[in-house]
């Protein structure tokens, strides 16, 4: 333990943390620095980076808020510490401890980590060093997702959609339009269904497609070349995740289910295909239509854990191998 260090990140580790993350078994575009840093104004960025001499071991993306207490990226829908690949389990409580006492020594209480659900991560064994440091779980959230090569068909529900869809001159598009798509079909649907508004802005989407314009993706369905519906798909290295879905006001027809059909045909084959979350009011209640929807593609369910830990419990680390 006495070999590891731990540095706060600051511009000059920017090369070794993204190339960090490119060889994580848990892969993610939200875990590099350009999509971090997107919203840099809104988080007093706290991310950190473990080494052992100079080779770097694991990284928590993170930020600190006005109480002194550090979260695993609020900006991030999940993340916790990152470890390379292989890493020991007897080496992964170890850097846990250092982690712990390390925050403990700056006065930072608590840590508040959000977990990686279960179709990103390789490895759940992190569980069991929550158990033995005692954490909480304060919140958690149901999260739908396809395993790899799982897609067949919908449910039968689904099925007459798609089957109505297909006999109407609707066309799938790849596209890089998110101001149509942002202001004339996701955003008014967000607030007439859910009284809510996108969690990136159209500025914020449109900067981060062009920092990942290979991994940032719009498609949308047109009739009359007028846009019906639309879907903005994170794609990562083993998993592609909707992050926005939306059609007009009718629905019934089925342009957005021919699409999100067309997406999953397109990239279940060899990746995971999430769905995300159906959980709101911080978990406490579910969307039932947002989760039935999903479940009508057949899409299996799991839970996403949220933890806080106390820092000084870092000691309960101790003596746990004989």
């Amino acid at each position: 333990m006495k070999n590891l260090r731990i540095e706060r990140y600051n511009n000059t580790h920017k090369l070794a943390w993204d190339t960090f993350v490119n060889r994580l078994d848990t892969h993610s575009i939200l875990f590099y620095r350009d999509f971090i840093n997107y919203h840099q104004d809104r988080y007093d960025d706290f991310s950190l980076l473990i080494f052992k001499d100079n080779k770097l071991l694991s990284i928590l993306p993170a930020n600190i808020d006005a109480n002194n207490m550090m979260h695993s990226h609020q900006g991030l829908s999940y993340g916790g510490l990152l470890f390379s690949t292989n890493t020991s389990f007897s080496f992964r409580v170890e850097q846990f401890s250092v982690l712990l006492h390390f925050l403990h020594k700056k006065n930072i209480k608590k840590l508040f980590i959000k977990g990686l659900p279960h179709c990103y991560a390789n490895d759940s064994s992190d569980k069991l060093i929550f158990h033995w440091l005692e954490a909480k779980t304060y919140r958690t959230d149901i999260y739908s997702y396809l395993p790899k090569g799982a897609y067949e068909k919908p449910n039968r529900n689904r099925l007459r959609h798609l089957e109505n869809a297909k006999k109407q001159d609707i066309e799938i598009r790849r596209g890089k339009q998110f101001g149509e798509f942002w202001e004339k079909v996701l955003s008014p649907n967000l607030k007439d269904r859910f009284a809510v508004t996108p969690v990136h802005t159209l500025t914020e989407i449109e900067h981060l497609s062009e920092k990942f314009i290979n991994e940032i993706i719009l498609f949308g369905t047109y009739q009359n070349d007028v846009l019906r519906a639309g879907a903005v798909v994170f794609i990562h290295r083993d998993v592609v995740h909707v992050q926005y879905s939306a059609g007009d006001k009718n629905r019934a027809d089925g342009s957005l289910d021919l699409l999100i059909d067309h997406i999953i045909k397109k990239y279940n084959t060899d990746k995971v295909f999430s769905f995300g979350t159906s959980s709101e009011n911080q978990g406490k209640q579910l969307n039932g239509g947002l989760l039935y929807w999903k479940e009508s593609f057949k899409a299996c369910n799991d839970v996403q854990p949220f933890y806080v830990i106390e820092t000084e419990n870092h000691t309960l680390l101790e003596n746990r191998f004989r």
